[in-house]
């Protein structure tokens, strides 16, 4: 399918209806994307295209596609000289045509790439019955890099068509491209913030995502997955900016949220019961600052720091969430809102710190929590100190009327025999794991934060983990597994790539590979939170066309909360120039959240079942 191209500048949010006044729009567009659009209730888009204020941009509103990809026109404004807008459309009345927002900015500079974004809102009848949204209600309103890639890699994957998208489908999507995801906006954001050029033209980002997205190695494949070296390969095999660019991307509080699950407005349920919770979290500062996704042509350079707050194991004793989505605690260290699946919070740490994060909230599966319903949050925010982009991983643990929380069941997979049970598909093609042990696949796309040596930043690793001998489910053993994916070559279009040697290791162990984890317990007991010290991670030897790199080590404390999809590593003082890395997870049986367990009978599930 031939993209058209519509030029934009950097990304595009919308925020609340309040932000500016409803214009009723309504009517039909060129294009193809299901014929006829008949008359439904009206519903409103409010919101601003920002970043820095974007004059004159126009934001369209499709069925049936994107607008580059076909969709069909049914409404579109001009935004104003600081980039706010709103929108009324009439949507279709025929049930389950997706619905998408466009953004474009008048023209693109002479010889530069046009720039187009687009977003998945969700089902026609589902957003006609809520009438009004905005981010408070609907966090894929933004309009993003992110959201962006996320289509791509859907028309990769279902043969350039929108036909079947669901949002059962798009949260598949998220789950099982997440890191392919993540490389593919980091590209689009690179070449829309002027840092990066592509090697050769491109019709349009959208374009370049769909490239992108098509010709590397996804992730759901048995080899391991080449998105991100192709992304570079794009973008000429130099792209510096594009470690810094993910780290931004997994931080922050609007992209962030985009990657993981989809949105209750479909279901409109609340995702946690109310009542009385534990909160065990890992606060991850990056040596990323806010300034790189608010400041027009900023390089990584001008907006990172050289330190960061080690990162921090948080746990408050004292939450409660009510009927109404308030989420306050008893020691007013804890309060935000939630909203369906999206909590915005602020959380105050025991060393003055204080975060404004936004985050998806998911729920594990209950044979991880002694058989009740915890919750996975997953997100990001800042430091409101210095603005420094934060990661946040945590668990909502349910507290009994007597206070005890919900114990954990790390061992939930694996038999009496040894041998996990229900081995997920996206675990395969991992070489080298004895029975009995569960694969676990990291993506280093974001190793080195500071962007310094970007082609660091690429390949995977496979780990193989099983609860440690004797200890029935507070303690893991991981080794190195002897995979491909700790090795492999790639050529494209003469662009060279090739990878070996990373490793995890830990001191005190009696041979390289293997790295003991135990619950954490330290400022409180944490025992969602599993903690390895004195871990080193040794990065792989890269070698690019006739370059050859060998990245710095970093050693430091681990950190994993159950159910989220990344590790920490939060270097020791000897490395704490470096700044808390971020290593990525491929699915797997440890993250297979469900958008709700309230919503299972409203028909929002995946097929495939937890997603």
């Amino acid at each position: 399918m031939q993209h058209r191209s519509h030029p934009l500048r950097l990304r595009f949010a919308l925020l609340p209806a309040a932000a500016a006044v409803a214009l009723a729009l309504a009517g039909c567009g060129g294009g193809g994307g299901g014929g006829p659009v008949s008359s439904a209730t009206p519903t409103s888009f409010s919101g601003a295209a920002i970043d820095a204020p974007i004059a004159g941009a126009t934001i369209t509103i499709t069925s049936g596609a994107p607008l580059a990809d076909g969709g069909q026109s049914i409404g579109s404004i001009t935004a104003d000289g600081q980039g706010g807008f709103s929108v009324t459309v009439n949507l279709p009345s025929a049930a389950g045509v997706p619905i998408f927002a466009n953004a474009a900015a008048p023209a693109a500079a002479a010889g530069a790439t046009p720039l187009e974004l687009a977003s998945y809102l969700g089902q026609s009848d589902a957003l006609a019955a809520v009438g009004a949204l905005t981010t408070s209600n609907l966090p894929d309103l933004d309009i993003s890099p992110v959201t962006t890639a996320a289509l791509a890699v859907y028309a990769a994957t279902n043969h350039n068509s929108f036909a079947a998208l669901t949002p059962a489908a798009y949260a598949l999507t998220l789950s099982t491209y997440r890191n392919d995801i993540l490389a593919i906006a980091a590209a689009v954001k690179a070449v829309g913030d002027d840092l990066c050029t592509p090697a050769q033209p491109i019709s349009s980002t959208s374009d370049l995502a769909l490239q992108i997205a098509q010709n590397a190695k996804l992730s759901s494949t048995n080899t391991a997955s080449t998105t991100l070296a192709t992304a570079a390969a794009y973008l000429g095999g130099s792209c510096s900016a594009l470690p810094a660019l993910q780290m931004a991307i997994l931080a922050d509080s609007r992209f962030a949220p985009e990657l993981d699950l989809g949105d209750l407005i479909e279901a409109n349920v609340q995702s946690v019961v109310p009542g009385s919770y534990q909160l065990q979290s890992v606060i991850a500062e990056t040596t990323v600052l806010q300034t790189i996704n608010t400041v027009a042509g900023s390089t990584p350079g001008g907006t990172t720091t050289s330190t960061a707050n080690p990162a921090e194991v948080f746990v408050d004793d004292t939450i409660q969430v009510d009927a109404s989505g308030n989420v306050t605690s008893g020691d007013n260290q804890v309060s935000g809102t939630l909203y369906g699946n999206l909590l915005s919070l602020q959380v105050k740490d025991g060393n003055g710190n204080v975060y404004q994060l936004r985050a998806k909230v998911g729920s594990l599966p209950t044979a991880l929590s002694s058989g009740q319903q915890a919750y996975s949050v997953q997100g990001g925010g800042i430091n409101t100190a210095d603005q420094a982009l934060t990661l946040f991983n945590a668990d909502l643990v349910p507290v009994a009327a007597g206070g005890a929380a919900a114990a954990p069941t790390w061992n939930a997979y694996w038999t009496a025999s040894g041998a996990p049970t229900g081995m997920g598909s996206e675990d395969s093609g991992i070489k080298g794991c004895a029975t009995g042990q569960l694969a676990l696949r990291f993506d280093l796309n974001t190793v080195f934060p500071q962007g310094r040596h970007s082609d660091d930043a690429l390949g995977s690793l496979a780990e193989c983990v099983a609860p440690t001998v004797g200890s029935a489910s507070t303690s893991w053993t991981m080794v190195t597994a002897a995979s491909t994916y700790n090795q492999f070559n790639e050529d494209h279009d003469g662009w060279v790539f090739n990878m070996s040697g990373a490793s995890l290791s830990q001191t005190g162990q009696p041979s390289s590979g293997i790295v003991v984890w135990n619950e954490a317990t330290t400022p409180a007991a944490a025992p969602y939170v599993m903690q390895a010290d004195n871990v080193t991670l040794t990065p792989p030897t890269i070698t690019t066309n006739s370059a050859t790199t060998a990245g710095t080590s970093i050693t430091g404390s681990a950190y994993y909360v159950l159910g989220s999809r990344s590790v920490v590593l939060s270097p020791s003082a000897a490395s704490t120039t470096q700044g808390n890395a971020i290593l990525n997870i491929q699915g797997n049986l440890l993250s297979q959240l469900s958008e709700s367990s309230r919503n299972s009978q409203q028909g929002d599930q995946p097929s495939q079942g937890d997603h």
